[in-house]
């Protein structure tokens, strides 16, 4: 009885360390490592990866220009325009600004902000090297 107590208490505990210490498995950058340059040293360019959308793969090509992200730009798609179609239109102006893959999901369109996340962050990688 007393063993039974300390093996749940033990897995309550992990449980609660596993939520603090966000282990979630979800966001662009889970179980990702890249290795990316700082921004105004990437190597000019055009670079294309594939993202993986809600509804299926599509290209994503970043062109760096005087080592910046100057376009991303998002290929055919079978993104629902009010979902995956909002991340499309504004996840590339918002890169370019922070000149980062980092920013902000679509609410609501995880999935396809995620896609075209590690696919811009690969196009980075690419640039760095």
């Amino acid at each position: 009885m007393i063993m039974k107590k300390k093996s749940r208490m033990v897995l309550i505990l992990a449980g609660f360390a596993c939520i603090l210490s966000g282990c979630s498995g979800s966001g662009t950058d889970a179980g990702n490592e890249y290795e990316i340059a700082e921004a105004g040293t990437w190597e000019d360019g055009i670079y294309s990866e594939m993202a993986e959308g809600k509804k299926g793969k599509f290209e994503v090509t970043v062109k760096i220009q005087d080592g910046s992200i100057e376009s991303v730009m998002i290929g055919d798609n079978e993104e629902t325009p009010d979902k995956g179609g909002v991340a499309i239109e504004q996840l590339p102006d918002e890169m370019i600004k922070e000149q980062t893959y980092q920013v902000d999901a679509v609410s609501g369109a995880t999935v396809t902000s995620d896609g075209i996340k590690d696919a811009v962050a690969k196009c980075l990688e690419k640039a760095s090297q």
